[in-house]
């Protein structure tokens, strides 16, 4: 990793919302975990069942979770833009995701290894802590965007 895109990664770490308030030894600890991907439109990023590898923050571009309804299809139940995280699963026991995400625009985005995460919070329960909370903070706002969007289309 170069030292230019340690200082982009610190940079996003620093304004996106979910990482803005933590400690700057955290953000420097993510971002020596990082790397930049690049998503064409279309890509598929993960499918379910996928092992989850890592945590998205978006730079630039559009992702889309979907998941298979019977009936319906393919139905989109996230839309994510710049500044914002998704990927938090890859963190947790299960691993396996439990829907499939691809960019629908052309999409850059920092990703943190999941594994190497993983292993730093095992030695450092305050970054586990800080990353474990945002993810469950993450996570109960998209459960009830969801549920806002299915109460939204029920006749």
């Amino acid at each position: 990793m170069t030292y230019e895109f340690e200082l982009k990664a610190l940079t996003m770490f620093q304004s996106a919302e979910l990482t803005r308030d933590m400690e700057i030894r955290q953000l420097k600890k993510l971002a020596s975990m990082a790397s930049e991907v690049e998503f064409s439109a279309g890509e598929v990023i993960y499918q379910k069942g996928d092992m989850g590898r890592a945590v998205y923050l978006i730079e630039e571009g559009q992702v889309v979770v979907e998941v298979a309804i019977p009936d319906q299809g393919q139905v989109t139940i996230n839309t994510f833009g710049p500044g914002q995280f998704f990927g938090w699963s890859s963190l947790f026991p299960s691993e396996r995701k439990m829907a499939w995400t691809r960019a629908t625009k052309p999409t850059r985005a920092i990703a943190i290894n999941a594994s190497r995460l993983k292993a730093a919070c095992q030695f450092d329960h305050n970054l586990e802590y800080a990353i474990v909370r945002r993810a469950a903070r993450a996570m109960a706002e998209r459960i009830l965007a969801i549920r806002r969007q299915l109460a939204g289309t029920r006749v």
